[in-house]
């Protein structure tokens, strides 16, 4: 009877397991990396370190002030493209755990007979 209800579950509710796991896996890389936060300031300045404007020092301060995004700008893009490699790893990952999701129980029966047999 537990294998049976072990079965009805792998076969239906646990493929909906599945997809909530790799969902719920996709959002923590996601607020790990705070996406959206980098998105929202990818031009702002790195540290928030700008120069004060005034008429004696501006194009000094404009190119300060330039170069401070730009770092910031170049840090973030790097940010969100280590978020988009944990991100593709995690759906390989995933995609790989759904194609072999039907077969991981034919294991508990294959296994086995593998090993008495000689594993040919």
């Amino acid at each position: 009877m537990l294998v049976l209800d072990l079965l009805g579950w792998w076969y239906s509710q646990g493929w909906a397991w599945i997809f909530k796991e790799l969902q719920k896996r996709l959002n923590d890389i996601s607020e790990s990396f705070s996406v959206g936060i980098l998105f929202r300031t990818l031009f702002s300045p790195w540290k928030q370190i700008q120069s004060q404007v005034s008429f004696r020092n501006f194009l000094q301060s404009k190119l300060d002030n330039f170069i401070s995004r730009f770092i910031g700008a170049t840090i973030r893009v790097g940010m969100l493209i280590g978020a988009f490699i944990s991100c593709l790893f995690v759906l390989l990952i995933g995609l790989v755990l759904v194609v072999s999701w039907p077969f991981i129980p034919l294991l508990i029966i294959v296994l086995p007979v593998m090993s008495l047999g000689g594993g040919a």
